[in-house]
């Protein structure tokens, strides 16, 4: 399901908008310069209500095993979040990108239901949580747990080289 699009902007900067019923926000991919293989192609900002630009997320460079398209895959994350928003950008014909939501795998998610606000399984022991799935760590506090801030990235909108 379509939940936004990111396009060029007249500086050459790739911004956009996400919407669902709980959310609206203004977004921007910011390219990551990495030699490493694993790291992700660009970071997620979203615009404050300062209007700051804050880091919310990564996107990472997938190929379509059928099409062998590329597309970016990721999540939006922060501590006001019910649950991460697990997205999928895909490359449209006129360059801009179209924002797809997606539901994660439900056995990660059953996995942290289980978890209760001690941040254990209210047995004799700590929870085990999955491995990580390679998206960062996530900026949600932890159950029971204090949240984790961010410092604003900028009030200037991401830069982004034009392709």
């Amino acid at each position: 399901m379509n939940i936004g699009m990111i396009k060029k902007n007249a500086s050459g900067q790739l911004v956009g908008q996400v919407s669902t019923l709980a959310v609206s926000m203004t977004i921007g991919l910011r390219a990551v310069t990495s030699t490493n293989p694993a790291a992700p192609k660009f970071d997620v900002l979203a615009l404050n209500a300062a209007r700051n630009w804050i880091s919310v997320g990564a996107l990472f460079e997938l190929t379509a095993t059928k099409t062998g398209e590329a597309f970016y895959q990721g999540k939006i994350d922060d501590p006001t979040m019910d649950a991460p928003l697990y997205i999928a950008c895909f490359r449209q014909d006129d360059g801009s990108y179209a924002v797809a939501w997606r539901r994660n795998n439900g056995r990660r998610r059953d996995a942290l239901d289980a978890v209760d606000d001690d941040g254990d399984t209210g047995g004799d022991g700590a929870a085990e949580r999955p491995a990580g799935d390679g998206l960062g760590e996530s900026t949600a506090p932890p159950r029971g747990g204090k949240a984790r801030t961010k410092e604003p990235v900028s009030n200037e909108p991401p830069l982004i080289p034009a392709e």
